[in-house]
């Protein structure tokens, strides 16, 4: 298969504001799409797009919604995916070190430009390429590599959760090393596979949870690489590729776990093309009960395979190292992987690039599409905002996906979470089923939302950037302004209708925040992320369109004290 760009839908729309309803071009730019500024209204959205009158006959609200509920009740049920974000090897030592000692000695230097796409995970995974145990200073081009202490704790900070050590250099500073490292990433709360105190431990799977979903992470090294490395009985150590042992663990934990994501390190450096020891080994992996395969060691990107309806990305390529020599060691992928009960859903892949002083940033254009095509998949291509660290603006980005299952079809969302929103050191629960959101602390109920709202879909977070959390509602409601109509507004309105609400819980007790009147343009999925890094989030969201099913575009948005304002996407040369 190749890459494919498909267009996105565009759309001459009418920008709205407070003092200013008319028509309004939107204008290109060579680089970026300037959007002029949406402001929703301090109690509602003060932008009405396509009013619509009741439907002929006199329908009534309460009628619209009825058949707008039966009709979503006939979908299928989808528990939400889980977010795995995966990328390729890391090295935070040799050079790596010596531009984290340039920076003030911050080790979170190298992870500075990637930290909001690595903390969009639920799981974040990588390879670390490196003992981390105190001693000597590493120089170019010695190939024997640590890291000091303090990398554990910047890794947990740039979002990593899990990490594989079944690698060539984990023993390079040798046992004290190899327990150093387990002693280190345990006291910064990150997990690891493919390696142990005991061969046992080397072998075991690693246990995490996320939306209801278990995921077993194994990691295995290509003894050839590591041939005085191997875990034994009581020697601490990698796990080797030994076939009965391999096969045996990835068994045990298919009877443990809902997913099962193998890490295998083998291949020949800088080969662009996997060879016969990784094909093998990753169908073997997949044959025993394996559901994703993720490859490092190359140090450049290879191809992905779909194996018995499994995934294997054979290389992900280099995501921190100071491999400079050559552009293809410089590139690497970060691979946002979503997966349900049946398997990989879609993966998004975002090319990245490793600038001079070894930190990887995103690819854009034709280098990222030129990168892309070494993965030998059909994408498809979508807009995201994005924030541009250099000319420190908003632009228009692009994120490039795979759909291992097309299409993937309309749903109604089964979703639970568990979080402490009054900050009283209880979490409570937040159950979404059938278009209710119910909201519970043990066996009491705290709230539960209106018959009349279907809710899509929710989040939790600071939307309003007061530095309390708050709940986050999507919701289809059909309704009327009755005598509070806006006096622009001619007709009332009995449609069904995308809103947003927030909430906050204060003493037991949700209250509203935030709600806005019939949005302009549905939103299909939201979030919050913290996009120029400045403290502060940013309201992330997938549009659509109410006449055209099939539009979703992304945009993002800024709580202005009273509203939600729309970010324009600026083109540096005009600032």
């Amino acid at each position: 298969m190749k890459l494919t760009t498909v267009p996105l839908k565009r759309h001459q729309g009418r920008i709205e504001t407070a003092s200013n309803f008319g028509n309004m071009k939107l204008k290109k730019t060579l680089l970026f799409t300037i959007i002029t500024v949406i402001i929703l209204g301090s109690l509602g959205c003060l932008f009405f797009k396509n009013i619509q009158p009741g439907t002929p006959g006199g329908s009534s609200a309460e009628e619209n919604f009825t058949a707008f509920k039966e009709k979503r009740l006939q979908l299928p049920v989808r528990q939400e995916p889980v977010c795995l974000v995966a990328v390729g090897d890391i090295m935070l030592s040799r050079g790596v070190a010596g531009e984290i000692k340039k920076h003030g000695g911050d080790p979170g230097h190298p992870f500075a430009k990637m930290k909001s796409y690595l903390k969009s995970g639920d799981i974040v995974f990588g390879n670390l390429e490196n003992p981390v145990t105190p001693g000597r200073e590493i120089m170019l081009p010695e190939r024997i590599l640590r890291a000091d202490p303090g990398v554990a704790e910047a890794l947990r900070e740039a979002g990593f959760t899990i990490l594989s050590l079944a690698n060539n250099h984990l023993p390079d500073f040798g046992t004290r090393g190899i327990l150093d490292t387990f002693q280190y990433l345990e006291q910064a709360g990150l997990k690891y596979a493919g390696a142990g105190r005991t061969e046992r431990e080397a072998y075991t799977a690693t246990y995490t949870e996320a939306k209801g979903l278990k995921l077993a992470f194994l990691a295995f090294c290509d003894p050839v690489l590591v041939p005085e490395g191997l875990a034994g009985d009581d020697r601490p150590g990698v796990a080797g590729f030994d076939q009965d042992k391999v096969q045996a663990a990835v068994r045990e934990a298919r009877e443990k776990a809902d997913i099962v994501v193998v890490s295998m390190h083998a291949g020949t450096e800088y080969e662009p093309e996997p060879e016969l020891a990784q094909t093998r080994f990753a169908h073997m992996v997949v044959d025993a009960g394996a559901d994703l395969v993720l490859g490092h060691h190359p140090h450049v990107l290879q191809r992905v395979e779909e194996y018995k309806g499994k995934f294997i990305l054979y290389s992900l390529g280099n995501f921190v190292f100071d491999q400079k020599w050559s552009r293809a060691t410089r590139e690497g992928l970060l691979a946002r992987i979503f997966i349900t009960r049946d398997g990989v859903e879609k993966v998004e892949f975002l090319p990245v690039y490793s600038n001079d002083q070894n930190q990887p940033q995103l690819l854009e254009g034709e280098d990222a599409e030129r990168v892309l095509k070494a993965l030998d998949l059909e994408l498809e291509e979508a807009a995201v905002p994005a924030w541009d660290q250099e000319s420190r603006v908003f632009k228009e980005g692009r994120s490039y996906v795979f759909y291992a299952r097309r299409p993937l079809p309309a749903s109604r969302l089964h979703k639970v979470r568990r979080y402490d929103l009054d900050r009283d050191g209880s979490p409570e629960v937040y159950s979404l089923q059938d278009g209710i959101l119910e909201v519970t602390d043990g066996s009491r109920l705290i709230w539960q939302s209106q018959d009349d709202w279907w809710v899509d879909d929710f989040f939790l977070g600071d939307s309003d950037n007061n530095g309390m959390p708050e709940l986050n509602l999507l919701v289809w409601k059909a309704g009327c302004f009755g005598p509070h109509r806006p006096f622009w507004i001619t007709e009332e309105d009995y449609s069904v209708k995308n809103h947003l609400f927030i909430f906050k819980l204060v003493e037991g007790v949700m209250k509203p925040v935030w709600q806005s009147s019939n949005l302009d343009r549905p939103n299909y999925e939201a979030g919050l992320a913290d996009l120029d890094g400045d403290g502060t989030n940013e309201l992330v969201v997938v549009e659509g369109d109410y006449e055209d099913p099939g539009v979703r575009e992304a945009g993002a948005w800024r709580w202005n004290g009273w509203g939600f304002t729309k970010i324009s996407y600026e083109d540096p040369q005009d600032l």
